[in-house]
């Protein structure tokens, strides 16, 4: 995979050390949709920190876009959970919102996957907001059962609870990487990104 990749205007990459301080304000300013969803206390949830950015980092799963004018308008965190690929996080800074941004970020996490010999993606998600679970299911991806779920993903979740999360309200979703999209270019366009969250 080419180390950048230009998308209507952006570049995307992977990040820099200099460019980890800015993700938690983004990642922060991102989740002020939350207030207009069923789990508005997600907007004042803590961010991730600058050293787990830098473990992400050093896993090679940091991953941003950046403006025409240097700034960072969204970034995507992944690393190996079960011996597959997960993703952590993408998010978009409300300035650069409903242009497909963070789908355009996913599609590059993807092909790192694959080049990677993983053969799945997961992540973990809120089942009822409309720009999570919903999301990506219209990106290929599917609600796992409960058996499906390995150790790592269920500790990842489990952690997710202890920090407030509701439990029934949080899926674990797979990608399967020989699986085609569904989404159409419409629905890329609209989408906004906070998640997986």
């Amino acid at each position: 995979m080419k180390t950048d990749t230009t998308w209507r205007g952006y570049t995307l990459r992977r990040a820099r050390p200099e460019e980890l301080a800015r993700l938690p304000e983004l990642e922060h300013l991102a989740a002020q949709q939350f207030l207009q969803s069923a789990h508005p206390f997600i907007a004042q949830a803590g961010a991730q920190t600058l050293e787990q950015l830098r473990e992400y980092q050093r896993q090679g799963g940091a991953w941003v876009a950046v403006a025409a004018d240097g700034e960072v308008a969204a970034f995507a965190l992944s690393k190996e959970v079960d011996g597959t690929a997960y993703i952590a996080e993408i998010d978009v800074h409300p300035a650069h919102a409903r242009q497909g941004l963070g789908r355009a970020l996913f599609e590059v996490v993807r092909q790192w996957a694959r080049e990677q010999g993983y053969r799945t993606v997961l992540l973990t998600t809120f089942r009822d907001v409309p720009w999570n679970a919903p999301l990506y299911e219209r990106w290929g991806f599917r609600v796992m059962r409960d058996e499906e779920v390995g150790p790592g993903l269920r500790a990842i979740r489990e952690n997710e609870t202890r920090m407030g999360l509701p439990a029934a309200s949080r899926v674990c979703m797979e990608l399967a990487l020989d699986s085609p999209p569904r989404a159409h270019s419409q629905e890329m366009s609209k989408s906004q990104s906070s998640g997986p969250v």
